[in-house]
């Protein structure tokens, strides 16, 4: 994980020389160009998890339509797509007042970092309490429609097989999910912190 000064480092190293002397409003200015930076690796997460669960939904009514008359197969799709549901409205409220902030909610670019950074902060919570549920149930969902639909014996003869299968599928979401948080959820959250800071510093130095 990065250090703040870490992070602080990575934003000096990305502005021009003699930062230290602009004025407030080319402070300001560079202060908003890093604002740009972040909401562009926002709304790439936002694009890419919003495709992924479209495709999931997609699979899902896809295997529904197909095997409409096993019963298994439609209450598994069934349960993927309730539990997914709430993640894609919370994605797209959260994300929409992140990329498209109501007109005069943020007065000044404080106030409009704080904000930024509470919601990216309120999703991450939610994705991690998320991440905790749909994990292990999503891999267990898989688990059971691979086995029944393409092995042969299903689940009842490949008990051990489906378990190894099981935990494979449990660790790939886990460390995917950790380099996505740590991405997408925790680098910008600190990185909002030392705008934060700056900000507070820049102000100080002007009383």
């Amino acid at each position: 994980m990065e250090t703040l000064d870490q992070i602080r480092d990575f934003w000096q190293s990305n502005q021009e020389p003699g930062t230290a002397s602009y004025n407030k409003q080319e402070i300001d200015k560079v202060i908003k160009s890093r604002i740009i930076r972040e909401k562009k690796g926002i709304a790439e997460y936002f694009w890419v998890a919003f495709v992924f669960q479209v495709m999931l939904y997609s699979f899902a009514c896809h295997l529904t339509i197909k095997y409409w008359n096993d019963v298994s197969i439609s209450l598994l799709c069934a349960a993927g797509i309730i539990m997914y549901l709430p993640l894609t409205v919370v994605l797209m409220r959260k994300f929409k007042a992140m990329l498209v902030p109501r007109i005069g909610l943020a007065t000044d670019i404080r106030t409009g970092v704080e904000n930024q950074r509470k919601l990216l902060q309120s999703f991450f919570t939610f994705k991690k309490r998320f991440d905790l549920v749909s994990i292990p149930v999503n891999s267990f969902i898989l688990v059971m429609i691979l086995f029944k639909l393409y092995v042969p014996g299903g689940i009842e003869q490949n008990l051990f097989w489906s378990i190894v299968s099981f935990v494979l599928l449990v660790l790939m979401y886990a460390i995917a999910a950790w380099f996505e948080n740590k991405k997408h959820f925790i680098q910008p959250i600190e990185r909002f912190s030392v705008m934060l800071e700056d900000i507070k510093d820049q102000r100080s130095s002007q009383l």
